[in-house]
């Protein structure tokens, strides 16, 4: 009679399992107390979004490894933000300013005019690491470190953040950060025969749908399973 009665509270705890801990959401999704000193080198690890499509091509079909480095300029909160980025071998950067301040960052306009559009940092329980969330139609949770490597501890709280929101499961970046080594850009388009199967690059443009449906439909049946399957092994 105990046992059955076991059973039926874990199955009915199954309804409220696909809903985060509202404690832990609430910390993870409060900003940060005191923002850290921007400056240096950034790498761009993994993304989530409210839309799944943009996190899935850029892992799947781009693959790109990004960097950024930062640093700080003679105007107040102003920053110079040269964002490196490598792809099959070709590499790229830009420089643009940005502002920092009150634990926002946010593009700047000409004269040092400050753009409406913000992004909030987050708490992390990563020492090293930025969690940058911007609202938009197409809005981006992204997890930036001075290591070219997180742990699975940390990819694992940022998932859980981007759970919170109710996103999509983050999609990992390349960790190729070998900027000084690249192969010659000689037009504005990569030649994709010569620095990547184009076969595979097709597939993964006609796979990325079918797997952005995929992670989303079986994420909470399969959290369930392994959440009912660790309680039935405490209760006895």
């Amino acid at each position: 009679m105990i046992k059955t009665l076991c059973v039926a509270v874990v199955v009915l705890s199954l309804t409220s399992v696909c809903q985060p801990a509202s404690l832990a959401c609430e910390t993870l999704l409060k900003p940060i107390d005191k923002g850290p000193d921007l400056s240096g080198i950034w790498y761009f690890i993994a993304m989530s979004s409210n839309t799944c499509l943009p996190p899935v091509l850029l892992s799947t079909v781009i693959w790109p490894s990004v960097a950024v480095d930062i640093t700080s300029t003679a105007t107040p909160n102003i920053y110079d933000a040269n964002f490196k980025m490598k792809m099959y071998g070709v590499c790229n950067n830009s420089t643009f300013p940005i502002f920092y301040g009150n634990n926002t960052v946010s593009e700047v306009g000409s004269y040092n005019a400050q753009k409406p559009k913000l992004a909030m940092l987050l708490q992390s329980g990563c020492p090293d690491c930025l969690i940058v969330k911007d609202d938009s139609f197409v809005s981006h949770l992204v997890l930036f470190s001075r290591r070219q490597i997180v742990t699975a501890a940390e990819l694992k709280e940022f998932e859980t953040q981007a759970d919170c929101l109710g996103w999509y499961k983050p999609q990992l970046l390349n960790t190729d950060h070998d900027y000084e080594n690249c192969t010659a850009q000689t037009g504005d388009d990569i030649d994709i025969d010569t620095h990547a199967s184009a076969a595979k690059i097709l597939k993964n443009m006609f796979s990325a749908p079918f797997r952005c449906l995929s992670e989303k439909v079986l994420y909470y049946p399969r959290s369930a399973f392994a959440w009912a399957q660790q309680t039935w092994n405490s209760l006895w």
